[in-house]
């Protein structure tokens, strides 16, 4: 029998996939850093309602869901070039200076809901600003340096241990910062509530800048931009364009990142709309959006890499994703006024769709966390990598500009600000676009799946005819 001790450091072992101190710890800082360039913009409002962000900055939800549109359009513009980028210049600068300027443009946001004129004009600069820092200067960059902390067929486990060091930091900080705001907003409502957000925000902005800090000390200068550092090659760079591989793994990642980012209308979709209790959408909220990925991205990295076939694993789980989703749109009846079905049928429904938040927490984190690996099971080399991130990026994540865009508009058309009872029709809408797109994704998962399978197939017979020529 293993004493506490020795199972304390099997556990351990296990659970860094026997990757060094030092790289842990690296990872854990890049891990950090994940979670900070997007936890104001995008992660609060997967444990807030976008509602309840909008009314503490003073502005309308459809404003809201409009600057998160900006963000996505700037994004548009920056990852592929960002991509590009990475490959030819200090990865470690180019990580500090991003966070840094999230951080100072954090500041600015914390300070929104005291200022009255040019408000809105404001708000969507800095979403702009986040957007173009985020995605050209930094995103690509702390991919390629989490990608060089191990072997191309470790990809699986590297990311996994990242997404779960991601998952347990932000737990640990989210809850940190969603009881300052309670308590600001709440406990010291009389004379501290007008600053509960500023508090909440301010709180990740110094987290911010001690990890920009910790990243400059710890994390070691990468060469890699030293050796790619070649004039632009536009033959090359079309090569990568007429590479259709990477044009449906690319389809298949925006299935997945439609239910990561996307998925957090749930949280408006529960609180507003469903009148579940603020707490338990927050827990919810917290559970799926962190502490699930702190649970199941290492172990999801792990099988992935045995099976070494990335692809099947995230087109099942898109598929499974896709069917929980449509159940959580139909069990309220589409449209209508909730409050007016029957009291215990309105437990139910809160209860069941809960349930189902949760259930795709854990299919969403098992998707994330493989997702970057299908580069390698299409055969980009490392290279090539960040450029093929970039690219990726610039298709997968297109649904920050046209889905947040989409979902400004329901909300104006269908949702209370133009009378209806709630916003429960804008949302079930928005679900659906984000089913349709998963499940699109799922069918382009066969495709390539049956591509490589031929491929493979095709390798075969040119070795077998080799050997035989050798006899």
């Amino acid at each position: 029998m293993l004493s506490p001790v020795k199972y304390l450091h099997k556990g351990y072992h296990n659970f860094t996939h026997g990757f060094s101190k030092k790289t842990v710890i690296i990872i854990a800082l890049l891990a950090i850093a994940d979670v900070l360039v997007m936890v104001i913009p995008f992660y609060l409002k997967n444990v807030m309602s976008s509602v309840l962000i909008a009314k503490s900055l003073g502005i309308l939800p459809s404003q809201f869901s409009q600057a998160n549109a900006i963000y996505g359009y700037v994004a548009l513009l920056s990852y592929f070039v960002g991509g590009y980028f990475a490959d030819r210049v200090n990865l470690k600068k180019l990580t500090l200076f991003g966070l840094a300027a999230v951080g100072a443009f954090s500041i600015w946001y914390a300070f929104i809901p005291f200022i009255n004129q040019g408000k809105i004009v404001q708000l969507y600069i800095i979403f702009a600003a986040w957007s173009f820092i985020t995605c050209f200067i930094f995103w690509s960059a702390l991919w390629k340096i989490l990608a060089e902390q191990g072997k191309p067929e470790e990809n699986g486990k590297l990311n996994g241990l990242h997404g779960s060091l991601n998952g347990l930091i932000g737990s640990i900080l989210i809850a940190l910062a969603y009881l300052i705001f309670w308590l600001t907003g709440d406990i010291f409502a009389k004379h501290m509530g007008q600053y509960a957000f500023t508090s909440l925000v301010l709180f990740f902005t110094i987290i911010i800048f001690i990890t920009t800090i910790l990243l400059y000390k710890i994390v070691p200068d990468s060469t890699s931009h030293k050796e790619n550092n070649q004039q632009f090659d536009i033959k090359t760079f079309g090569n990568t364009l007429k590479n259709y591989k990477l044009w449906l793994a690319t389809f298949l990642i925006m299935g997945v990142y439609m239910l990561q980012s996307g998925l957090s209308v749930v949280v408006t979709y529960a609180q507003d709309a469903l009148k579940i209790i603020p707490f338990i959408v927050v827990l919810a909220g917290i559970l799926r959006t962190y502490f699930f990925r702190f649970l199941f991205s290492s172990p999801a990295g792990k099988w992935a890499d045995k099976t070494q076939n990335y692809v099947l694993f995230i087109t099942i789980g898109l598929t499974i994703a896709s069917m929980l989703t449509l159940t959580m749109i139909l069990l309220p009846g589409f449209g209508g006024d909730f409050t007016k079905l029957n009291p215990v049928y309105q437990i139910v429904v809160q209860v069941l769709v809960i349930i189902l938040f949760l259930g795709l927490g854990i299919a969403c984190w098992c998707l994330v966390t493989n997702r970057w690996a299908t580069i390698y099971q299409i055969g980009i080399n490392q290279k090539e990598y960040a450029v093929s991130v970039g690219f990726i990026s610039f298709i997968a994540f297109s649904p920050d500009a046209w889905f947040w865009q989409v979902d400004s508009i329901l909300l104006k058309k269908f949702g209370a600000e133009n009378g209806y009872p709630s916003n429960i029709i804008a949302n079930q809408i928005s679900l659906a676009v984000i089913t349709s797109i998963a499940l699109i994704a799922a069918v382009g998962g066969l495709i390539l799946i049956f591509v490589l399978n031929y491929e493979k197939k095709q390798q075969m017979l040119i070795k077998q005819n080799q050997q035989l020529a050798t006899i």
